[in-house]
């Protein structure tokens, strides 16, 4: 991605499209421009991809509220502060989303891009847009149908194959309703989410954080937060229980406060920005 710059091929209002947003302002005066590429976009579709950046971006979301009650933290308020600007990003396709963090789980960040790059180029579709390919990432029902001889040739594990093309059918199918989950009062959300094998505890927060936007969920069976926030606050690395405890005095924005230090992070780790996917 380029610097002030977000692309994405996406499937919005029944369409396939590029996204185009880049900065033309400044932290203080900031000004964004989207540009939606595909064959004959609409009114309807500039509309729909206008509402799509809008929530993946936290473009209504004030941080005041966030930054007052965080102000007085000794760690936690003057990097809050610092990223004063930046509000949580939300992923854009719960699907995929569901699907890259059952692919990370107990591997690292590139292998799991390999294997999303493998279910794209099995059942996937491309966008061409002045000459360029786009991966469009495949449907539930297009994952759902393949057969699982083909993920073992191509490097997953018996278990992660399982997991994936059972949560496909699932979404496929109605059984796990991923819109719907979003409207969900937090524990039922979880409840929800983690009734299905392959989604525990550390996956169904990680979803409601940068999928549903829930400002109070903070995957804290993550290993990067542990290490991050530990040495940050206590100066060492905690465990999953010590980081909830640590945290509670931030709620309701443990989310925002994961997201802060994800970005203080990535300040000095350019490559580390993408969280730990633990086991479940």
């Amino acid at each position: 991605m380029e610097p002030q710059r977000y692309r994405r091929a996406l499937h919005v209002n029944g369409q396939d499209v590029l996204l185009n947003l880049h900065s033309t302002g400044t932290p203080q005066q900031p000004r964004l421009v989207l540009e939606v590429n595909g064959p004959q976009v609409g009114a309807a579709t500039l509309e729909a991809a206008g509402a799509t950046i809008q929530r993946a971006f936290n473009l209504d979301s004030d941080p005041a509220p966030y930054l007052d009650h965080v102000a007085g933290e000794p760690v936690l308020g003057p990097l809050a502060r610092r990223w004063a600007a930046i509000r949580p990003v939300l992923l854009l396709d719960p699907f995929e989303a569901l699907l890259w963090a059952v692919l990370g789980q107990q591997i690292n960040v590139a292998f799991t891009r390999k294997l999303k790059g493998v279910l794209v180029e099995l059942c996937g579709r491309h966008l061409v847009v002045d000459g360029e390919r786009w991966p469009l990432f495949p449907t539930a029902e297009q994952v759902a149908a393949l057969d699982p001889a083909q993920l073992l040739a191509r490097q997953f594990s018996r278990a992660k194959a399982r997991y994936v093309l059972d949560l496909s059918a699932a979404v496929a199918s109605g059984e796990l309703d991923l819109q719907a989950i979003g409207a969900l009062p937090h524990s039922e959300a979880i409840a929800e989410l983690t009734r299905q094998r392959g989604i525990g505890r550390w996956t169904a927060e990680y979803l409601l954080m940068r999928v549903y936007g829930d400002r109070d969920a903070m995957p804290a069976g993550d290993v990067s937060l542990h290490k991050i926030i530990g040495e940050a606050v206590v100066g060492r690395r905690v465990t999953e229980a010590e980081l909830r405890e640590l945290a509670k005095p931030w709620a309701p924005w443990r989310g925002w406060a994961a997201f802060t230090f994800w970005m203080e992070n990535q300040l000095a780790n350019p490559r580390a920005f993408a969280p730990s996917l633990t086991p479940e």
